[in-house]
């Protein structure tokens, strides 16, 4: 049973995400980090339901999202190996929008999708990351695309603890 209600706002509308006018489920016990409801931390906050700004809260958030995507991994990649893609776009969905929020995080910002095409003249991002999760969008049940989100998110994972250990030593 749902405690909230809430209308996805536009810049999180995207043919692989959320359409226009979607309405999410929210239980009050859920998470933000929770990553089968993507970008749930960023639409609470923008929606005033949390004044948690998330890109503030990726030492708590990202770690949790991490032990997440391991398990999503996990099931994944049996799927692949099976070749069994059923319900797989759905998992790569989760692991591609926590991508997608890694980076608008590490770059100080909310997610807005709209960015997408711009990761690349950021200061913080994996090579090529526009290309990248632009071709995984497109073709999600793909192995190939499976193991550019693996390595995506190893990329991300590394630059994650370079910027952790460079924000210790500046304290």
């Amino acid at each position: 049973m749902a405690d909230l209600m809430i209308e996805v706002p536009q810049h999180f509308c995207h043919g692989s995400f959320y359409k226009k006018g979607t309405m999410i489920a929210i239980r009050q016990d859920t998470s933000p980090a929770d990553l089968t409801v993507p970008f749930l931390a960023d639409i609470l906050y923008l929606k005033n339901y949390s004044k948690l700004y998330p890109p503030e809260q990726v030492d708590i958030y990202i770690p949790m999202m991490l032990k997440q995507w391991r398990s999503i991994k996990e099931l994944l990649a049996v799927k692949f190996e099976k070749r069994q893609f059923e319900g797989a776009e759905e998992q790569m969905k989760y692991g591609i929008a926590f991508a997608i929020q890694w980076i608008h995080w590490m770059n100080g910002k909310t997610v807005d999708l709209g960015n997408i095409g711009h990761f690349d003249e950021w200061k913080i991002h994996p090579v090529n990351s526009t290309e990248r999760i632009q071709f995984i969008l497109i073709r999600p049940v793909l192995y190939h695309s499976f193991v550019q989100l693996c390595e995506l998110i190893g990329e991300l994972e590394k630059q994650y603890f370079k910027m952790l250990a460079v924000k210790g030593k500046s304290k």
